[in-house]
Protein backbone atom coordinates (compact mmCIF):
# COMPACT_ATOMS: atom_id res chain seq x y z
CA UNK A 1 0.00 0.00 0.00
CA UNK A 2 1.72 3.13 -1.19
CA UNK A 3 -0.32 6.28 -0.71
CA UNK A 4 0.85 9.79 -1.63
CA UNK A 5 -0.02 13.17 -2.95
CA UNK A 6 2.64 14.86 -5.11
CA UNK A 7 2.94 18.25 -6.56
CA UNK A 8 5.26 19.45 -9.37
CA UNK A 9 6.19 22.73 -11.16
CA UNK A 10 7.29 23.45 -14.77
CA UNK A 11 8.69 26.10 -17.24
CA UNK A 12 8.76 25.95 -21.07
CA UNK A 13 10.39 28.25 -23.68
CA UNK A 14 8.66 29.67 -26.72
CA UNK A 15 6.06 32.36 -27.28
CA UNK A 16 5.41 33.03 -23.61
CA UNK A 17 7.01 35.22 -20.96
CA UNK A 18 7.95 33.49 -17.67
CA UNK A 19 6.29 35.21 -14.74
CA UNK A 20 9.37 34.81 -12.59
CA UNK A 21 11.21 37.38 -14.71
CA UNK A 22 11.56 40.85 -13.12
CA UNK A 23 8.46 42.98 -13.64
CA UNK A 24 7.80 46.63 -13.03
CA UNK A 25 5.52 47.70 -10.16
CA UNK A 26 2.91 48.70 -12.73
CA UNK A 27 2.63 45.15 -14.12
CA UNK A 28 3.39 43.10 -11.04
CA UNK A 29 0.38 41.12 -9.79
CA UNK A 30 -0.41 38.43 -7.28
CA UNK A 31 -0.75 35.82 -10.02
CA UNK A 32 2.74 36.60 -11.24
CA UNK A 33 4.50 35.42 -8.11
CA UNK A 34 6.25 32.08 -8.84
CA UNK A 35 5.68 29.29 -6.32
CA UNK A 36 8.63 28.29 -4.19
CA UNK A 37 10.23 24.91 -4.76
CA UNK A 38 10.27 22.43 -1.87
CA UNK A 39 13.07 22.91 0.62
CA UNK A 40 16.20 20.81 0.39
CA UNK A 41 16.28 17.68 2.50
CA UNK A 42 19.26 19.12 4.33
CA UNK A 43 17.16 22.01 5.68
CA UNK A 44 13.87 20.33 6.56
CA UNK A 45 13.27 18.72 9.95
CA UNK A 46 10.03 16.93 8.99
CA UNK A 47 11.58 13.90 7.33
CA UNK A 48 10.43 10.57 8.78
CA UNK A 49 12.62 7.89 7.11
CA UNK A 50 9.87 5.27 7.45
CA UNK A 51 7.79 6.99 4.78
CA UNK A 52 10.52 8.08 2.36
CA UNK A 53 10.35 4.85 0.26
CA UNK A 54 6.57 5.22 -0.12
CA UNK A 55 6.85 8.77 -1.40
CA UNK A 56 9.74 7.90 -3.71
CA UNK A 57 7.78 4.98 -5.18
CA UNK A 58 4.69 7.12 -5.71
CA UNK A 59 6.76 9.73 -7.53
CA UNK A 60 8.21 6.99 -9.71
CA UNK A 61 4.85 5.46 -10.65
CA UNK A 62 2.17 8.16 -10.69
CA UNK A 63 2.38 9.16 -14.37
CA UNK A 64 0.99 5.76 -15.35
CA UNK A 65 -2.20 6.39 -13.34
CA UNK A 66 -3.27 9.28 -15.58
CA UNK A 67 -4.66 12.69 -14.74
CA UNK A 68 -7.86 12.47 -12.75
CA UNK A 69 -9.76 14.69 -15.22
CA UNK A 70 -8.39 13.17 -18.46
CA UNK A 71 -11.61 11.96 -20.10
CA UNK A 72 -9.75 10.83 -23.23
CA UNK A 73 -8.32 7.84 -21.34
CA UNK A 74 -11.75 6.20 -21.18
CA UNK A 75 -14.27 4.89 -23.71
CA UNK A 76 -16.81 7.57 -24.74
CA UNK A 77 -19.68 7.79 -22.27
CA UNK A 78 -20.45 11.51 -22.17
CA UNK A 79 -23.05 13.34 -24.25
CA UNK A 80 -20.30 15.67 -25.44
CA UNK A 81 -16.73 15.54 -26.70
CA UNK A 82 -14.43 14.12 -23.98
CA UNK A 83 -11.83 16.59 -22.75
CA UNK A 84 -8.15 16.19 -21.87
CA UNK A 85 -6.82 16.80 -18.40
CA UNK A 86 -6.14 20.48 -17.88
CA UNK A 87 -4.16 22.81 -15.73
CA UNK A 88 -5.97 24.72 -13.00
CA UNK A 89 -5.03 27.66 -10.82
CA UNK A 90 -5.21 27.18 -7.08
CA UNK A 91 -7.85 29.27 -5.34
CA UNK A 92 -5.58 29.66 -2.29
CA UNK A 93 -4.65 33.29 -1.67
CA UNK A 94 -1.70 32.53 0.61
CA UNK A 95 0.40 29.64 1.87
CA UNK A 96 2.40 27.06 -0.07
CA UNK A 97 -0.23 26.53 -2.79
CA UNK A 98 -1.18 30.17 -3.40
CA UNK A 99 -1.91 30.93 -7.07
CA UNK A 100 -0.17 27.80 -8.33
CA UNK A 101 -1.01 26.02 -11.55
CA UNK A 102 -1.60 22.33 -10.93
CA UNK A 103 -2.91 19.01 -12.25
CA UNK A 104 -4.04 16.01 -10.21
CA UNK A 105 -3.31 12.27 -10.50
CA UNK A 106 -4.81 9.52 -8.32
CA UNK A 107 -3.80 5.89 -7.98
CA UNK A 108 -7.41 4.87 -7.36
CA UNK A 109 -9.57 7.31 -9.36
CA UNK A 110 -12.94 5.83 -8.38
CA UNK A 111 -13.18 7.17 -4.81
CA UNK A 112 -11.45 10.43 -5.72
CA UNK A 113 -14.22 13.08 -5.77
CA UNK A 114 -14.33 15.07 -9.01
CA UNK A 115 -17.80 16.46 -8.33
CA UNK A 116 -19.27 18.10 -5.25
CA UNK A 117 -21.15 15.53 -3.19
CA UNK A 118 -23.53 15.93 -0.28
CA UNK A 119 -21.65 13.38 1.82
CA UNK A 120 -17.90 12.92 2.32
CA UNK A 121 -16.31 10.21 0.16
CA UNK A 122 -14.08 7.85 2.20
CA UNK A 123 -10.62 7.18 0.80
CA UNK A 124 -9.17 3.65 1.00
CA UNK A 125 -5.91 2.72 2.63
CA UNK A 126 -3.41 2.68 -0.23
CA UNK A 127 -4.84 5.73 -1.98
CA UNK A 128 -2.25 8.01 -3.59
CA UNK A 129 -3.06 11.45 -4.93
CA UNK A 130 -0.42 13.35 -6.88
CA UNK A 131 -0.75 17.06 -7.45
CA UNK A 132 1.67 18.34 -10.06
CA UNK A 133 2.39 22.06 -9.79
CA UNK A 134 3.87 24.28 -12.49
CA UNK A 135 5.42 27.69 -12.80
CA UNK A 136 2.90 29.88 -14.67
CA UNK A 137 3.82 31.70 -17.87
CA UNK A 138 1.70 34.59 -19.09
CA UNK A 139 0.76 34.05 -22.74
CA UNK A 140 1.29 36.88 -25.21
CA UNK A 141 -0.44 35.02 -28.07
CA UNK A 142 -3.83 33.28 -28.41
CA UNK A 143 -4.16 29.70 -27.22
CA UNK A 144 -3.04 27.43 -30.10
CA UNK A 145 -6.28 25.58 -30.84
CA UNK A 146 -4.52 23.22 -33.24
CA UNK A 147 -2.36 21.98 -30.38
CA UNK A 148 -5.45 21.22 -28.31
CA UNK A 149 -7.22 19.53 -31.23
CA UNK A 150 -4.24 17.21 -31.67
CA UNK A 151 -4.84 15.81 -28.18
CA UNK A 152 -8.06 14.21 -29.46
CA UNK A 153 -6.02 12.11 -31.91
CA UNK A 154 -3.57 10.74 -29.34
CA UNK A 155 -3.86 7.11 -28.13
CA UNK A 156 -5.99 6.46 -25.06
CA UNK A 157 -2.88 5.51 -23.10
CA UNK A 158 -1.17 8.85 -23.80
CA UNK A 159 -0.97 11.77 -21.38
CA UNK A 160 -3.64 14.17 -22.68
CA UNK A 161 -2.90 17.52 -21.07
CA UNK A 162 -4.16 21.00 -21.84
CA UNK A 163 -1.54 23.28 -20.24
CA UNK A 164 -3.51 26.52 -20.70
CA UNK A 165 -5.84 28.21 -18.24
CA UNK A 166 -7.76 31.47 -18.50
CA UNK A 167 -7.96 33.58 -15.34
CA UNK A 168 -9.97 36.72 -15.91
CA UNK A 169 -8.64 38.35 -19.07
CA UNK A 170 -5.27 36.58 -18.83
CA UNK A 171 -4.16 33.22 -20.17
CA UNK A 172 -1.41 31.24 -18.46
CA UNK A 173 0.52 28.18 -19.54
CA UNK A 174 1.82 25.49 -17.19
CA UNK A 175 5.55 25.18 -17.72
CA UNK A 176 8.67 23.76 -16.01
CA UNK A 177 8.39 21.06 -13.37
CA UNK A 178 9.85 22.32 -10.10
CA UNK A 179 8.79 20.23 -7.10
CA UNK A 180 6.29 17.87 -5.51
CA UNK A 181 4.10 17.90 -2.40
CA UNK A 182 2.88 14.58 -1.02
CA UNK A 183 0.01 13.05 0.98
CA UNK A 184 -0.38 9.30 1.39
CA UNK A 185 -2.76 7.06 3.32
CA UNK A 186 -1.60 4.10 5.38
CA UNK A 187 -3.37 2.24 8.19
CA UNK A 188 -5.02 4.84 10.47
CA UNK A 189 -3.35 3.41 13.57
CA UNK A 190 0.16 3.88 12.12
CA UNK A 191 2.24 5.97 14.58
CA UNK A 192 3.55 9.29 13.32
CA UNK A 193 0.68 9.87 10.86
CA UNK A 194 -2.33 12.16 10.70
CA UNK A 195 -5.00 9.47 11.27
CA UNK A 196 -3.25 7.39 8.62
CA UNK A 197 -2.31 10.25 6.31
CA UNK A 198 1.32 11.09 5.60
CA UNK A 199 2.50 14.28 3.90
CA UNK A 200 5.71 15.18 2.14
CA UNK A 201 7.54 16.85 -0.72
CA UNK A 202 9.63 15.57 -3.63
CA UNK A 203 11.93 17.42 -6.02
CA UNK A 204 11.71 16.99 -9.82
CA UNK A 205 14.71 14.68 -9.58
CA UNK A 206 12.88 12.39 -7.15
CA UNK A 207 14.55 13.44 -3.88
CA UNK A 208 12.11 13.21 -0.96
CA UNK A 209 12.60 16.41 1.03
CA UNK A 210 9.94 15.96 3.72
CA UNK A 211 7.77 13.08 4.89
CA UNK A 212 5.44 12.46 7.82
CA UNK A 213 3.34 14.90 9.82
CA UNK A 214 4.34 17.99 7.84
CA UNK A 215 2.72 20.87 9.68
CA UNK A 216 2.19 23.15 6.68
CA UNK A 217 0.32 20.38 4.84
CA UNK A 218 -1.68 19.17 7.82
CA UNK A 219 -2.89 22.66 8.63
CA UNK A 220 -4.64 22.83 5.26
CA UNK A 221 -5.76 19.24 4.65
CA UNK A 222 -7.38 18.82 8.06
CA UNK A 223 -10.28 20.90 6.70
CA UNK A 224 -10.74 18.73 3.57
CA UNK A 225 -14.22 17.26 3.14
CA UNK A 226 -13.20 13.78 1.99
CA UNK A 227 -10.95 12.74 4.88
CA UNK A 228 -7.75 14.60 3.91
CA UNK A 229 -8.67 14.91 0.21
CA UNK A 230 -10.29 18.04 -1.22
CA UNK A 231 -11.46 16.60 -4.52
CA UNK A 232 -11.62 18.36 -7.86
CA UNK A 233 -14.22 20.81 -9.10
CA UNK A 234 -14.53 20.07 -12.85
CA UNK A 235 -16.03 23.51 -13.48
CA UNK A 236 -13.05 25.40 -12.04
CA UNK A 237 -10.86 27.15 -14.63
CA UNK A 238 -12.61 25.15 -17.31
CA UNK A 239 -12.96 27.65 -20.13
CA UNK A 240 -10.24 28.18 -22.71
Amino acid sequence: MRPALLLLLALAPGCTRPLDEPVTPATESKEAQPPAAPASASTTTELDPRFVPLLAAAFRDYKAWGRIDDELRWAPWLCRMPQPGRTRMSAAEDGGHARKLYSVFAKDPHPYPIIHTAAPVPQPVGQIVVKESYLPELMDKPIPQGELAALQEMPATADHFNPYVRVGDRVYRASRLAGAYVVLKVAPETPGTDAGWVYGTVTPEGEVTSAGRVASCMGCHVSARHERVFGLDPSQNGDN
